[in-house]
């Protein structure tokens, strides 16, 4: 079905003039490159410049400089219509005095096609996004989960080389998003289309990229696969914002070739890899990567302790210092309370430097 695209930033700007005149850069000269077919998201805060460099690439707002290519075509002066891209927005769009199949099938009428055509591309969407049997019911008798189906449809159906979406899942409740976002996903790598997704949620991000892109202040922090942005994070913003972190000042004892030695907390460890480019003196390290053990090389005072279900949450201080732990399965081990001493080593592989 998909004639899928690459898109090109090439040092997009994008300036307001903000309260009392004063000049505001939402986009500060960002490039990317987007491949055809992949499922890329923007991911941040809000006013990061997420959201408005998506609607620069639809064409909603144009760029204060730069160029923004579509496959070989620079689409800067062309209108949003005339784009070959598709919106899928967070408030659904729907026309309420249409039918599900109405609604699906406006576009396609729009361009003329003839009804056996608008018949088949209709319900092979249909299918697709598994609703097929609802096609004569309003959009106010389906679920907020269905609706957003129904749009996206609506979106595909029209065959674009890029599809955009502009935080879809934000309307729905938790359970929801969570089987929404596998089936965005899923839909997806069976069309094959190039998506550009624009999320403040991790979890999204995470679990539904082929890469993120972590933006801030207007500039990309961070472009990488979900992995790459979780343990290896370029900056101290993209370690706070992906999931929780222990930020912790380190110093460098010594480099070489296949090798970094540290001094955490008074005590060397010696990480079999080379860091390039260390700016500062710290180390990430998620709470998962401390492990509880009466033999560990560390030792703490509980401040707080919190059973979580899946893990138990500890909040230590070692050394003035205030670091989260969590230890998974507590059921099979000793649980600490508030006040003792607990002692724990790190798994030395997934300390990061940065």
């Amino acid at each position: 079905m998909s004639k899928s695209k690459p898109v090109i930033l090439k040092n997009i700007i994008k300036n307001y003039i903000g309260n009392e005149g004063k000049l505001f850069t939402a986009v500060d000269n960002i490039s990317l490159e987007i491949k055809s077919g992949e499922f890329l998201t923007l991911l941040g805060p809000s006013g990061c410049g997420k959201t408005t460099t998506l609607r620069m690439i639809a064409g909603f707002e144009i760029p204060t400089s730069g160029e923004i290519y579509i496959g070989d075509d620079m689409v800067n002066s062309l209108t949003p219509d005339k784009r070959d891209t598709a919106m899928v927005f967070q408030s659904y769009a729907l026309f309420p005095h249409l039918n599900i199949y109405e609604n699906i099938a406006y576009g396609l009428k729009l361009k003329r096609l003839t009804k056996g055509e608008i018949d088949k591309k209709v319900k092979d969407i249909l299918e697709l996004i598994g609703l097929s049997g609802l096609e004569k019911r309003a959009p106010n008798q389906l679920s907020g989960g269905q609706q957003q189906r129904v749009a996206l449809a609506r979106a595909i159906v029209m065959e674009p080389s890029v599809l955009l979406f502009d935080e879809p899942l934000s309307n729905l409740d938790a359970k929801l998003r969570v089987y929404m976002r596998s089936e965005i996903r899923r839909i997806q790598k069976e069309v094959g289309i190039t998506s550009i997704y624009v999320t403040h949620d991790q979890s999204e991000a995470m679990s539904m990229s082929d890469r993120v892109v972590v933006m801030n202040k207007g500039i990309i922090e961070q472009v990488g696969t979900p992995n790459e942005i979780y343990n290896q994070p370029a900056t101290e913003f993209v370690a706070d914002f992906i999931g929780v972190a222990n930020i912790l000042d380190c110093k460098v004892d010594e480099e070489g070739s296949d090798y970094t030695n540290i001094i955490l907390f008074d005590r060397k460890i010696n990480l079999k890899k080379k860091f390039n480019n260390i700016k500062k003196s710290k180390v990430v390290i998620r709470p998962e990567f401390f492990e509880v053990d009466e033999n560990g090389k560390f030792e703490g005072i509980v401040d707080t302790s919190v059973f979580m279900g899946e893990y138990q949450e500890y909040f230590v201080n070692v050394d003035k210092t205030r670091i989260i732990i969590k230890d998974y399965n507590p059921i099979t081990k000793r649980v600490y309370n508030t006040g003792e001493k607990i002692r724990f080593g790190i798994n030395e592989k997934c300390i990061h430097i940065i």
